[in-house]
C-alpha cells in the first residue's frame, strides 16, 4: 500500500487530470449528436448524453456503472491504442497478453479475456459502431479518429449483444460534420516513434443531404526491446490504416450512416524475459538478458501481421410513434503469427508455434423504440450473427517433433430481447427485461504428430453442439432530488460453450459448456453543490459458476494447455468516481477501486503433472485414468482443491487521480495534464501463485504541456508517459514445464505532437 499513499500525495504535488470518466454508456452517435447539440449547458459541464436504453438521457439518468473516453483524454495521455488507457476506469485492466503480440487482455472487475485463440470465446465483448466483433485478434484497437471508448461493467447481453459475461467495450468513431474542414497531425517519440493522422470532411452537399468523412493512420515505432540473437527489436509495429464515412439525413424521418474501414498492422515481439526455473538450458541464454527485462534471446524474431476489413451500415426510421433502428455489419480478419512460447534457445527448435488465420463475420439487428415521456416505455429487437473461421496451427514441438492441426469452425447466433421501463410515481422507474439467445458451432478438426518426419498419431473430428439461455434483467431507480439519483440492478450474463483448437488427441477437443453469472449492483449518481462536485459509487456482487478457464492435460506428445469448465467464483467490490471543478478550466477527479475475487470451487487438475494415481495433499475427488484415442495410458490425474490460487488480472485495489488545467493566453490556450495510476500487486497466470506470474505494486504517471490556438486551430502537444520509468508487467506465461515468461510494458516514453485544423 506504499505506492497508494504515493498516488494520494500526488494531488497536492501535481497537475493530474480525470479521463472524463463520465458514468456513460453506449448510444447511437446519431441521437447522442442531436441531445448533445440542445444540451449545451451539460457540455459545458462535461456532460455526455448517451442512449443507454436506446433513447437519449444523461448519463447521470442511466442505473448502471460505465467509463467513458472521450477523444481530448486519448490525445491529452498520448495513447496510440486502446492498452494506454489501462487503470483509467476503477476496476478495468488493459492490457497485451503477451505471449502473442496482437491480442490484448481485457478485464472488468476481475474477469479476464485473454486466449489467442479464435475459438475461446471473449468474456468481454467489443463492439465498433454498433457491430460486435468475434475475433479477440482484431481488438487491439490503434486509437485514431475514435470520438470515445465506452466501458460497461457487468452483463450487457439485453441490449447489448453476445458474450458479454463481464461487461462490453463500446467503441463510437468519428462522424462527418456540417462543415468542410481538415485536419492532420504529426506524432514523433521515443523509440523511433513517427505518426501521422489526417482527416477530411466534405461538409454538406447534394443539397445538405450527404456528409462524407475520410480518416488515415499511418504509425511506424521501432519498439523498446531488443533481441540479443538477431540484433533487431522488438515491441515494434507497423500499421496503416483508413476509415471513411457517409451520412444520409435531411432532416426527415429517415436517416442513414455507413462507415467503413480497412487496417493492416505488422508486430514485432514480444520480447520475452524468462525466469530461472531450474532447468540447465535457462543456464545456456546469453548473459545480457538474464538481468535486463528490455533484452530477450529469440533465435528468430516473433512476429503478428495482422489485416482487417468491415464496417458497419446503421439506419433509423421514424414511424411516428417511436423510432426503427437497423444495424448491419461485416469483419474480415486475417492474420499470421509466429512465436518461442518456451523461451528458450536450447534444445531448437521447441514449442516454436505458428497459427494462419482467415475469418470472416456478418451481423444484423433490428429494433423498435417506443417513445419517451410515457407511463411505460420499452425497446424490443432481434439480433442474428454469424462467423466462420478457418486456422492452420504448427508447432515445432522439440527438434524432431511436430504437430499439425487444420481447424475450422461455423458459428450462428440469434436473439430477442426487450426492456420495458415503468413510471409509477415521479422519479421512479422500474425496469425489468431479457434476452434470449441462441448460439451453434460447428467444429472440425485435423491433426497429426510426427517425429523424424513420419505420422506416428493422427485424427480428424466434425462436431456440433448448440446452447440456448434466457437471461434477465431487473432495475429501479429512484431520483431523490434533480441532481441525486439510486439504483438496484440485477442481472445475469451468459457465454456459449466451445471446442478447443490446442487438443492433439480427441479427448482434449470438448464441447465445454457454458459459463454464467448472477450480478448484483446498488448505486448512487449525484451532483452536489450547485454541480461544482460529481460523485458516483456502486457496489457490487457477481457469482459466476461453470467458469471456462485453460487446465494442462496429457496430449499425443506432451502437455497442452486446454478449456473446460472448472469452477466457480464470487467476485464483489465497490468503485467511487468523483469529478471536481473549482473554477473555470480546472478539473480534479479521483477514482478508486477495491475487488475481492476468490474461487468458490475449483476441483481440477491444474498442474498437468500426471502421476500413478496415489493420493496427494488437498485431493478433492477420485484420481481419473489418462485417455489418449480412447486407450489408457496407465498415469492419472488427479483433482486437488485449487480454490486458493488468485483470479487472473484482479488487483485488489486499484485508482487514479488526475488533473487537467487550461490557461487562457492572448493566443489561444496552455493546457497543463497529468494523471497518476495506481494498481496494487495482482496475479497475470490465474494458474499458480508463483511470484514470477504477479505484477508489483505500482504508480505510473504520465503528463503533457499543449500550447493551442483559438477553437484548437492549432496545436503543439509536448507529452511524457511511464515518467518515473516503472519496469512493470502486462502478463506471464509458461508452456507445461517450460520456465516462466513475462512480458514487459513499454518503459518512460517522450513525444511531441503537432496538429492543425483547416
Amino acid at each position: 500500500m506504499r505506492n497508494l499513499a504515493v498516488l494520494l500525495a500526488t494531488v497536492a504535488a501535481g497537475l493530474i487530470s480525470v479521463p472524463v470518466n463520465a458514468q456513460t454508456a453506449p448510444a447511437t452517435d446519431e441521437a447522442v449528436a442531436g441531445a448533445q447539440a440542445d444540451a449545451e449547458p451539460d457540455i459545458m459541464y462535461g456532460e455526455i448524453l448517451v442512449t443507454a436504453q436506446r433513447r437519449s438521457e444523461s448519463i447521470q439518468d442511466v442505473p448502471i456503472a460505465i467509463s467513458a473516453f472521450n477523444s481530448d483524454m486519448v490525445e491529452a495521455s498520448g495513447s496510440t491504442n486502446i492498452t494506454s488507457l489501462n487503470g483509467l476506469a476503477p476496476n478495468v485492466v488493459l492490457q497485451t497478453q503477451g505471449l502473442v503480440a496482437n491480442v490484448p487482455m481485457i478485464a472488468i472487475r476481475g474477469m479476464s479475456t485473454a486466449d489467442p485463440d479464435p475459438n475461446a470465446d471473449p468474456k468481454v465483448s467489443t463492439i465498433i459502431d454498433g457491430v460486435y466483433i468475434p475475433f479477440v485478434s482484431s481488438t487491439m484497437l490503434d486509437l485514431f479518429d475514435v470520438e470515445r471508448i465506452e466501458v460497461l461493467k457487468g452483463p450487457q447481453g439485453v441490449l447489448f449483444g453476445k458474450n458479454n459475461l463481464a461487461g462490453t467495450i463500446n467503441v463510437i468513431t468519428g462522424r462527418p460534420t456540417d462543415d468542410f474542414g481538415a485536419e492532420a497531425r504529426l506524432t514523433i517519440g521515443s523509440f523511433g516513434l513517427k505518426q501521422f493522422r489526417g482527416k477530411l470532411n466534405t461538409g454538406r452537399f447534394a443539397n445538405d443531404a450527404l456528409a462524407a468523412k475520410v480518416s488515415v493512420n499511418f504509425r511506424d515505432y521501432d519498439g523498446y526491446s531488443r533481441n540479443v540473437i538477431t540484433g533487431n527489436r522488438l515491441n515494434g509495429a507497423n500499421v496503416k490504416s483508413v476509415r471513411g464515412a457517409l451520412e444520409f439525413d435531411q432532416g426527415g424521418a429517415f436517416d442513414s450512416t455507413l462507415i467503413v474501414d480497412w487496417l493492416k498492422q505488422n508486430t514485432t515481439g514480444p520480447a520475452p524475459n524468462v525466469l530461472d526455473n531450474g532447468d540447465p538450458n535457462w543456464d545456456l541464454l546469453p548473459d545480457a538478458v538474464k538481468n535486463d527485462v528490455r533484452k530477450a534471446a529469440v533465435l528468430f524474431d516473433p512476429i503478428a501481421n495482422t489485416e482487417t476489413y468491415g464496417g458497419s451500415w446503421s439506419s433509423n426510421l421514424d414511424v411516428g410513434w417511436g423510432r426503427i433502428s437497423s444495424v448491419l455489419g461485416y469483419r474480415h480478419l486475417t492474420y499470421i503469427t509466429r512465436g518461442d512460447f518456451d523461451g528458450l534457445i536450447t534444445p531448437a527448435p521447441q514449442l516454436d508455434v505458428t497459427r494462419d488465420f482467415s475469418g470472416e463475420s456478418k451481423s444484423g439487428e433490428l429494433r423498435y423504440v417506443s417513445p419517451e415521456g410515457e407511463p411505460v416505455d420499452f425497446v424490443v429487437g432481434a439480433y442474428y450473427q454469424t462467423d466462420q473461421w478457418r486456422q492452420f496451427n504448427t508447432v515445432l514441438a522439440t527438434p524432431t517433433t511436430t504437430t499439425l492441426a487444420q481447424l475450422r469452425q461455423d458459428t450462428e447466433s440469434y436473439a430477442l430481447f426487450a426492456l420495458v421501463n415503468a413510471h409509477p410515481a415521479p422519479g421512479l422507474t422500474l425496469s425489468i427485461g431479457g434476452r434470449y439467445s441462441h448460439d451453434r458451432k460447428k467444429y472440425d478438426i485435423a491433426t497429426q504428430v510426427r517425429v523424424n518426419g513420419n505420422q506416428i498419431s493422427s485424427f480428424a473430428s466434425s462436431l456440433e453442439a448448440s446452447w440456448s439461455e434466457f437471461t434477465p434483467r431487473l432495475t429501479v431507480n429512484y431520483e431523490i432530488a434533480r441532481d441525486v439519483m439510486v439504483y438496484a440492478n440485477y442481472s445475469q450474463g451468459y457465454k456459449a460453450g466451445g471446442y478447443n483448437s490446442r487438443g492433439t488427441i480427441p479427448e482434449n477437443i470438448g464441447p465445454y459448456n457454458p459459463e454464467r453469472v448472477n450480478a448484483f449492483e446498488i448505486g448512487a449518481k449525484t451532483d452536489l453543490f450547485d454541480r461544482l462536485l460529481r460523485l458516483n459509487v456502486a457496489g457490487f456482487m457477481n457469482k459466476y459458476r461453470d467458469l471456462q478457464s485453460a487446465v494442462t492435460r496429457m496430449g499425443a506428445v506432451r502437455a497442452e494447455n486446454i478449456t473446460t469448465n472448472v469452477a466457480a467464483a464470487k467476485i464483489s467490490g465497490f468503485e467511487v468516481e468523483s469529478l471536481l471543478r473549482p473554477a473555470t478550466g480546472f478539473t480534479i477527479g479521483a477514482n478508486i477501486a477495491y475487488l475481492h475475487a476468490r474461487y468458490t470451487d475449483f476441483c481440477a487438475d491444474t498442474n498437468g503433472v500426471f502421476t500413478n494415481g496415489a493420493a496427494e495433499p488437498g485431493q478433492c475427488g477420485p484420481a481419473v485414468p489418462i485417455l489418449i484415442n480412447g486407450v489408457p495410458n496407465g498415469t492419472f490425474a488427479v483433482p486437488t482443491d485449487s480454490t486458493g490460487l488468485d483470479l487472473a488480472n484482479a488487483p485488489k485495489w486499484s485508482g487514479s487521480l488526475s488533473i487537467d488545467y487550461a490557461i487562457p493566453t492572448s493566443f489561444g490556450e496552455i493546457k497543463l495534464h497529468s494523471d497518476a495510476r495506481y494498481s496494487a500487486r495482482f496475479n497475470t497466470w490465474g494458474r499458480s501463485n508463483l511470484p514470477g506470474y504477479y505484477r508489483d505494486e505500482v504508480v505510473l504517471l504520465n503528463a503533457s504541456i499543449a500550447l493551442a490556438g483559438q477553437d484548437d486551430r492549432w496545436k503543439v502537444t509536448l507529452y511524457g508517459s511511464n515518467l518515473t520509468d516503472q519496469e512493470v508487467i502486462s502478463g506471464a506465461t509458461n508452456a507445461g514445464a517450460t520456465p516462466i515468461s513475462q512480458f514487459y510494458q513499454p518503459p518512460r516514453e517522450f513525444g511531441i505532437d503537432f496538429a492543425v485544423k483547416f
